[in-house]
């Protein structure tokens, strides 16, 4: 469909007020109007929620930490400094489980 083509058709959907407030919520958490919502949905999209802004700056923040740690880490291998490589390895792994914590707390929730 040309993206200039106008929407003309039109269909009543009845919902209960209970019904129309969870699509609402789920719309506004995707960032959408809730005929927006119900359009894509049928037409088979699978809407995702948005994410915090605060949520991913600290992530991208923390994959910047990560990188740099691994190449820490393979400075580490190849200067022979098994000490080093031992610490790094263990703030690699505590950067990934920051990481899980982040992405865990920030999921997006589903109405009941």
């Amino acid at each position: 469909m040309p993206p200039t083509a106008l929407r003309t058709a039109a269909k009543l959907i009845r919902f209960r007020p209970d019904e129309l407030a969870r699509i609402t919520a789920r719309a506004r958490a995707c960032g959408h109007t809730p005929a927006r919502f119900i359009r894509e949905t049928a037409l088979g999209a699978v809407p995702a929620a948005r994410r915090e802004p605060a949520a991913a700056d600290v992530l991208r923040a923390l994959a910047r930490l990560g990188a740099s740690l691994d190449a820490l880490a393979r400075y580490g291998c190849t200067q022979q400094a098994p000490g080093l490589l031992d610490r790094l390895t263990r703030v690699l792994r505590d950067r990934e489980a920051l990481v899980r914590c982040v992405v865990t707390s920030h999921r997006p929730r589903s109405s009941p």
